[in-house]
């Protein structure tokens, strides 16, 4: 009689045991899902980003451009007329790329147009090659050329640069010039900031 109380006991144990092992996954999970639908939705992480150019305006020439990070830009006089140079802030980009930026304001030389330019940098001339590109927009007023020449160096040394060269017409008596140089073989590493230099620059208003 005991025994058959102690089976009957043991048999009633297991099976509550395997329907309790049934029962708690379903719990859990209905908790789970509970928990989830009530807690607010994830917020996306907002990084603040540094800036990496910066304005730069000339209050006596009037001229004006955007600039990337860590470059320099001083003004200097050359022939009378005043001019911006930017510099680069590594060794290697002043003197194995041997960038050169120059933006400068200046009147017309006698004769000189937009489309005598345009007619003139398709061609060769001397060590500079005949340009790559002519953009000749008339109604802007502007022309853009990109074109490669060469020139000697120290020790004999023959060197290929590659030009990015702007005109913007002002007015009658003036026209805008950006160039932006380097020598061919790194002018692509430097591609970016020289066209943000050169296409950048303008005139707003100055003392001049």
């Amino acid at each position: 009689m005991h025994n058959r109380k102690g089976v009957g006991f043991h048999a009633f144990f297991v099976d509550a045991m395997i329907r309790l092992a049934h029962f708690l996954p379903s719990v859990f999970l209905l908790t789970a899902q509970a928990a989830f639908a009530a807690a607010p939705p994830a917020q996306p992480m907002r990084l603040e980003r540094a800036s990496t150019t910066y304005l730069y305006a000339d209050p006596i020439s009037g001229l004006q451009l955007t600039v990337p990070t860590g470059w320099r830009v001083r003004a200097e006089t050359l022939n009378g007329i005043r001019q911006l140079r930017v510099v680069p802030p590594k060794a290697d980009q002043r003197e194995r790329a041997a960038i050169d930026v120059t933006i400068r304001l200046r009147p017309w030389l006698s004769g000189e147009t937009l489309a005598k330019l345009a007619a003139d940098y398709r061609e060769q001339d001397g060590d500079r090659e005949a340009a790559q590109t002519v953009h000749y927009q008339p109604k802007a007023g502007r022309l853009v050329l990109d074109y490669r020449e060469g020139r000697y160096v120290s020790d004999q040394l023959w060197i290929v640069r590659r030009n990015l060269h702007i005109f913007q017409r002002e007015d009658k008596r003036r026209v805008l010039e950006a160039r932006c140089a380097a020598n061919a073989s790194e002018f692509k590493s430097y591609r970016k900031n020289l066209q943000l230099l050169c296409y950048s620059a303008q005139f707003a208003k100055g003392r001049l």
